[in-house]
């Protein structure tokens, strides 16, 4: 059987402890089965790292990737990582299956409400404090994130990561995903 490779997208990078769950989330990858690739395991060789090797590194690991596994939890707001939502796009566009986890599938309008009030406008329509209108397209995170996972036979997963690298390799095993 050809061992897939994953390429692990998520703001995890930034806690203190980084190098340790960079490790643990490749352990968990061989597990089961998957080659994992992750932003730590860019080579910029004898060049300084840059925002542009950074950058550089993580397009080519995407590339040479399978399959994008990504933590879609809210990072410093409401919202999935930038950079993980930009990893998202490029790895769909590239037409590589995408699956993302977070804590708790629910409407992405239910969590703003509770964690970014707004109010009801004139019109009846709910806004955010700034007066933008708060979509319920029934998508846990933005619904291009969501729907370009489903896209391509890729999904978001209710858990953790090795929650959603198991659903990777259940997919594979069951036909659900074909590579």
């Amino acid at each position: 059987m050809r061992k897939h490779t994953l390429y692990l997208a998520g703001p995890e990078v930034f806690l203190p402890n980084a190098l340790k769950i960079a490790e643990t989330q490749r352990n968990i990858c061989k597990d089961f089965g998957f080659i994992p690739r992750h932003p730590f395991d860019n080579d910029a060789g004898s060049q300084p790292t840059t925002a542009r090797s950074i950058y550089r590194g993580n397009i080519n690991q995407i590339r040479g990737s399978d399959i994008i596994v990504a933590n879609c939890n809210p990072f410093r707001g409401m919202c999935i990582d930038d950079g993980t939502a930009y990893e998202l796009g490029f790895g769909n566009a590239l037409g590589k299956p995408t699956y993302g986890y977070i804590w708790k599938i629910e409407r992405g309008s239910a969590r703003i409400a509770r964690n970014y009030p707004g109010s009801i406008d004139a019109r009846g329509v709910y806004t955010d404090r700034e007066g933008f209108l708060v979509e319920d397209l029934g998508t846990s995170v933005n619904l291009i994130m969501e729907c370009g996972m489903y896209h391509l036979n890729g999904r978001l997963i209710q858990g953790d990561f090795e929650t959603c690298v198991a659903a990777v390799r259940s997919d594979i095993n069951t036909g659900r995903l074909v590579l």
